[in-house]
């Protein structure tokens, strides 16, 4: 199988695949990039007893943890924290920051769903990349609710290096049996790359292997690039991603 990953979670996601004896192919899609002093001091700025803040990933906890250090669980203690899923919930908890709020789906949409059903004014939140998914951000603006919208880091395309061409080739000549796409940016990101090595069929190559994404955010931007997914797992994390692809095997 082979999957795209940010760079700083590429040789971790590699040894869980390789765990539940995949043979592997990957390469970085993504890196990332600490955000901007002015987001961390409008974070820091939005703090108040009861405030709903909503953690789009580890990433955005472990980039809050880098610029505030221990008072990440201080300033953190008074709001309501909501993490999109377990795994978020779990570095959080690792801060010393107190999760209230799980959604069942651990997706931007479960996440909007609990909010329109918790919420019905005030302030909502987000803290996240810069290249997120609007379906959070809108769905909270339609719903009436104030929005702040926190970029605590940056995602910008991760250079095509020899592990990403490699990769490219084998999707392009089916030698994948599976491909796995973990956002919808590193989705969009490596279907730009196939267009540019094969321009001429690159989506027919594409849906020649089966193509799994980790969620319906990412599985819309795939249908809107003309792939739709074969496989999007009940649970909306890597794990499950892997272990409903070994069951297709």
């Amino acid at each position: 199988m082979g999957f795209t990953r940010p760079a700083s979670k590429l040789k971790s996601s590699v040894e869980e695949a390789e765990g539940l004896g995949f043979k592997v192919l990957a390469a970085p899609s993504l890196d990332i990039i600490h955000g901007d002093p002015s987001e961390f001091a409008r974070l820091k700025g939005c703090m108040g007893e009861g405030t709903p803040v909503v953690f789009g990933s580890t990433t955005a906890a472990d980039h809050c943890s880098q610029e505030f250090g221990d008072e990440f669980k201080t300033m953190m203690s008074p709001c309501e924290v909501i993490a999109i899923g377990p795994g978020t919930a779990k570095c959080l908890e690792e801060y010393g920051v107190r999760v209230d709020l799980v959604p069942e789906d651990h997706s931007s949409y479960g996440v909007l769903n609990l909010i329109s059903r918790r919420y019905k004014s005030g302030k909502i939140v987000t803290v996240r990349s810069d290249s997120g998914t609007d379906i959070i951000s809108k769905g909270i603006k339609d719903s009436g609710l104030e929005l702040e919208d926190i970029a605590v880091y940056k995602l910008v395309a991760a250079d095509a290096g020899d592990d990403m061409i490699a990769l490219l080739e084998s999707a392009g000549t089916g030698k994948l049996d599976w491909m796995a796409f973990t956002s919808p940016l590193s989705a969009s990101t490596f279907f730009d790359r196939m267009r540019e090595m094969y321009p001429e069929d690159y989506l027919d190559r594409m849906k020649k292997i089966r193509v799994a994404a980790i969620g319906r955010p990412t599985a819309d931007m795939l249908s809107s690039l003309g792939r739709t997914p074969d496989l999007i797992p009940s649970k909306t994390t890597f794990h499950d991603l892997l272990l409903e692809i070994r069951g297709r095997c």
